[in-house]
């Protein structure tokens, strides 16, 4: 194992010494007409000592039974090839189109989920991205906007994607599951507003769904039309119509419906087919929303959260109705000031849950498309690279988090180069034990802390190193003993387990 993380890291540096990054290139250049190409590679491997507190992970055969690996070592590799063209018609009309296709695999004994959904070292390369539009100049209240009509696959997110971000799962023979790749929905397709200070988007979308290449672990195939709408403040030159990155502050509101979703009893043991015919609503916020200059809170003090609602009074497969939230409070501080300009934030979220497992009013909250939600710090919404990732639920769960993270003015390879590093902590509980049939359980799933190096040698080439260790509660003991496949011997439940990991990312 520690042959095979070094040998991933000295693919790290590699990259690092690379010549330099240049964005994409132009293949094609003939009048009005221009053609892009460019492609993206990324790599990541693993060692996960003791996980899942000793329960380990259980990698399915095709004899149908398991084999168990207590300390799993796994790694994920993916090149994603990109074409993108736009015609010029004039007067700011254009049309454009984008094309990719995603090859990944997993190697090693696969991710490392009490039930590995990527062992066996599956491989794949399928479409990824194919989509046509037109871009328009409008005036709207007297300033200029630019609308977008983009049909077929896309990539789309709403802000940074803890409602809407990602529309292919990445499990089963598709590979790189815990990388993830994959982003696109399917079409029709959205209708974008591009102004300032206001943004929308009209969409209508459905997520890629496999359960035969994905070995039964999809999502719901799930069809849903909707809006969001934001206000925005802009960073300095930044362009926040079109990229959430450049939003000092913003505030959206977000709204959907699903108008058709799959019902099937398949996906019972989560979403009971309780998506068809879902509405659900959030209002999301972020950046410096209350600036107080003498204070040093119009640059440095941040404030991000969000609450969705999720509401349907036919609910089908033995539930009568869906009345479930989720939400997240984030406020962060940057001292410039201090050598290092320190970053920290305390990150509360908290998604409902059942306390009748067999109710007829579903209220676990299901967190549909979400994605990463980085914005400064590593891992993103997921509570952890241990529990949070491998082990605990979505849903049902409170989180405490704690982030840390620091600048050193140091430069490795050039003089553009960055290095961050950082801490980060996870309280995590069930906020009902009893909806996961756990009786007479403390709430406590785990605590972790997390540290990470993360290397940045210019705009598209990074790599980070990580490693952690968590510790269990009783919930979490008792989650693991409940994931081990029926008729296998029960292992020791113990209190530790740990991670070393270390990926890389590159775009030519």
């Amino acid at each position: 194992m520690r042959r095979f993380v070094c040998s991933i890291f000295l693919t790290c540096c590699s990259v690092y010494l690379s010549p330099a990054a240049q964005a994409e290139k132009t293949l094609v250049s003939v009048r009005n007409v221009t053609i892009e190409g460019g492609l993206d590679i990324g790599g990541s491997a693993f060692y996960l000592p003791n996980v899942n507190f000793g329960a380990g992970s259980y990698a399915p055969r095709s004899d149908g039974r398991y084999s168990r690996a207590q300390s799993p070592s796994y790694g994920e590799l993916y090149g994603k090839p990109i074409l993108s063209g736009r015609w010029d018609l004039g007067q700011g009309y254009a049309v454009i189109g984008k094309a990719s296709a995603l090859g990944a695999a997993t190697l090693g004994h696969g991710d490392a989920q009490e039930v590995s959904q990527t062992s066996g070292t599956p491989r794949s390369v399928y479409l990824e991205e194919a989509n046509i539009g037109i871009t328009l100049p409008v005036h709207l209240a007297g300033n200029r906007q630019q609308v977008t009509v983009l049909g077929g696959r896309q990539a789309f997110a709403v802000d940074d994607g803890f409602l809407i971000g990602k529309g292919t799962y990445s499990a089963g023979s598709r590979g790189a599951w815990w990388y993830a790749p994959r982003f696109a929905f399917s079409g029709p397709g959205v209708i974008k507003l591009e102004g300032n200070p206001v943004r929308a988007d009209i969409f209508m979308l459905e997520n890629n769904v496999d359960n035969d290449l994905d070995r039964g672990y999809d999502r719901p195939k799930t069809k849903f039309v909707g809006f969001d709408i934001s206000w925005f403040r802009n960073t300095p030159g930044g362009h926040g119509e079109n990229t959430y990155a450049d939003r000092s502050a913003y505030v959206t509101l977000t709204y959907f419906h699903v108008r058709d979703a799959d019902t099937s009893a398949h996906y019972d043991y989560s979403y009971r087919g309780d998506r068809d015919g879902m509405n659900v609503a959030s209002v999301s916020w972020g950046g410096t929303l209350f600036p107080v200059k003498p204070l040093g809170i119009s640059k440095n003090f941040t404030f991000y959260g969000s609450f969705v609602s999720e509401q349907n009074s036919h609910a089908g497969n033995g539930y009568k109705s869906v009345e479930a939230y989720g939400m997240y409070f984030e406020p962060g501080y940057r001292f410039t000031m201090l050598p290092w300009q320190p970053q920290i934030f305390y990150r509360y979220t908290r998604y409902g849950g059942n306390k009748n497992p067999n109710g007829t009013v579903k209220r676990s909250y299901d967190n549909f498309f979400l994605y990463d939600g980085k914005r400064y710090c590593y891992g993103g919404y997921w509570p952890g690279e241990i529990v949070g990732m491998y082990l605990a639920p979505l849903s049902d769960l409170e989180i405490h988090q704690f982030d840390l993270t620091a600048t050193p003015p140091v430069h490795l390879l050039n003089k553009e180069d960055s290095l961050k590093l950082g801490l980060h902590y996870y309280d995590l509980s069930l906020v009902h034990p009893s909806g996961f049939g756990l009786k007479s359980v403390g709430r406590h799933i785990s605590n972790e802390l997390d540290a990470t190096a993360e290397y940045a040698l210019n705009a598209t080439t990074s790599a980070s190193l990580a490693g952690g260790v968590a510790f269990s509660g009783p919930s979490g003991r008792a989650l693991a003993h409940s994931g081990v496949p029926g008729g296998y011997p029960i292992p020791d439940i113990g209190r530790h387990a740990g991670i070393i990991e270390v990926y890389f990312f590159k775009h030519f």
